[in-house]
């Protein structure tokens, strides 16, 4: 594991990201083009997860598809929030490195925008493939960024992406001029973590 984290792009040393951090620095809300390829990639199935929902409507918008909807977050304020709005979904808190599910339990495991803020992403990346189906779908994000965010601890290229199994689509984002995003997503059988 230590090899692949040596190949990737750490940007910033030290690590901000907390439950106390981003109670105070919550994330916004909004369905953007993002958001929309989440959906078009997620299909349907019995039980889709988020994990480091943040405060987007996404689950809402894709539950129609699924029994059950799932969205998991460290900060109890966001999660406080998402139960008001969106109470058709099943909120828990807690940390994406090391949820408290089953091996096999979910058809789509979507991690967006929080790969680079993990201090070890590998291990991200090896929990949505153990909550994962074997023949379910792993739906990743990350920006390339215009600037240094003191938030992200790496920075990702497509080449990291592919070399994992992932299919990498690139896309410009609408609300950041100068912002692209990876988008990576493959079938757990695919893919070699």
């Amino acid at each position: 594991m230590f090899w692949m984290l040596q190949k990737m792009k750490r940007i910033n040393k030290k690590n901000i990201n907390t439950p106390d951090y981003w109670n105070v620095h919550p994330t916004t809300e909004e369905f953007g083009l993002r958001h929309e390829k989440y959906f078009e990639i997620a299909g349907n199935g019995e039980r889709i997860i988020d994990l480091g929902c943040g405060k987007a409507p996404f689950l809402d918008i894709v539950r129609r598809r699924f029994k059950e909807s799932w969205g998991l977050d460290y900060s109890p304020e966001t999660l406080k929030y998402n139960r008001q709005k969106f109470p058709a979904i099943n909120y828990i808190e807690g940390d994406a490195q090391n949820t408290l599910f089953r091996d096999d339990c979910f058809d789509v495991v979507v991690a967006g925008e929080i790969i680079e803020h993990m201090e070890n992403p590998i291990i991200l990346l090896k929990e949505m493939l153990r909550i994962c189906k074997p023949n379910g779908k792993l739906i990743l994000s990350t920006a390339i960024m215009e600037y240094n965010d003191p938030e992200h601890i790496w920075e990702f290229n497509t080449k990291d992406f592919k070399e994992w199994g992932f299919t990498v689509e690139m896309i410009r984002s609408e609300r950041f001029p100068g912002r692209s995003y990876i988008f990576a997503y493959g079938r757990k059988s695919d893919l070699s973590i």
